[in-house]
């Protein structure tokens, strides 16, 4: 017989990795810009973090790219490869 509580727990589980990577690009971009973004603002998707934020914060955010990239690597075991 089909169970239905493991079959939903798989979507519990993927919600949680969402807001785990959302909160970890979060964290970085705070760590070393010193900016704080809305982790509404953070989608990440096929290993790209979108930051949907005004184009002053994100022209900073990406002046500090390489070091913001390097602690991700690190928290999110690779699974955030690039931000855009």
């Amino acid at each position: 017989m089909f169970d239905i509580a493991k079959y939903l727990e798989k979507f519990t589980v993927m919600a949680n990795s969402r807001h785990f990577l959302r909160d970890s690009v979060q964290g970085a971009i705070k760590e070393i810009c010193g900016i704080e973004i809305d982790p509404k603002k953070i989608e990440v998707k096929d290993f790209i973090a979108r930051i949907n934020e005004r184009p002053i914060v994100k022209s900073e955010i990406f002046i500090k790219k390489g070091k913001i990239l390097e602690a991700l690597k690190e928290k999110t075991k690779g699974k955030v490869l690039d931000i855009i």
